[in-house]
Order: structure tokens, then sequence, then C-alpha cells
């Protein structure tokens, strides 16, 4: 019996220097991601045990470093570093889904954010 399923952290915040523009460069923004980790849960469900599970804290740590080591110009490579951080750091997780959004973009227009979402899997 397999009881697979998904792992989620929403929301997070992380200041940032990525950006295409000298602006973003120099004075940062805020960006937030979601992240969606597919895992086997079945150990965890039965054990409820933290040691039979992927620590959410220790993603969030591997997430922020993996974003804030260096600077990207998109956000797809940002995404992308964050989810190979992600399949390297945690062999439980199988596939991982990162939507990455920027709030207040360098954009003259009225709207809530720009973003991407992008998917890796165990494997690609």
């Amino acid at each position: 019996m397999s009881e697979t399923g998904s792992i989620l952290i929403e929301k997070l915040d992380i200041y940032a220097y990525h950006g295409f523009f000298s602006e973003e460069e120099r004075l940062g923004q805020r960006f937030t991601l979601d992240l969606l980790l597919e895992t086997d849960l079945r150990s965890s469900a039965i054990s409820d045990s933290l040691a039979d599970t992927v620590n959410y804290g220790k993603v969030v740590g591997v997430v922020t470093d993996a974003f804030t080591a260096k600077r990207f110009n998109l956000l797809e490579a940002a995404a992308r570093a964050v989810a190979m951080a992600v399949l390297d750091g945690f062999p439980p997780v199988n596939r991982v889904e990162v939507t990455l959004r920027k709030p207040a973009p360098p954009i003259h227009a009225t709207l809530a954010s720009v973003g991407i979402k992008l998917s890796y899997q165990r494997g690609d």
C-alpha cells in the first residue's frame, strides 16, 4: 500500500536581488515561493515521527540558501535552483513544484504579481 502525498510550503517570503534591471540588483525586492513536494507519507502517517518524513524547517532553510546564494536575472533560473536544491537535499522527495512570484515587478501596470511555475521530478 502506498500513501504518496504532498507536503505544502506556501507563501514563503524571501528578500533577494534577482531581476534583469540594475535597480533590482541594487535595491532588491521581496519574492514569494510556494512549494509542493511529492513523497511517500506512509511511514510518517503511521509513526507520527518527524524522523519518518521530510522536515519542513530544513526544506525552508535549503530553499532560502539556494534562492539567495547567487543573483539570477530570470525567475525561471531561480526556481530551477530551488527545485534542484530540494531534490538534491531530500531524497524522499520524488517531485517538486515551485511557484515563484515577484509581487512588485518593475512593470507599469496594475497587477498583483508576475511569476512562474516549474515542476521537476527525480530523474529529469
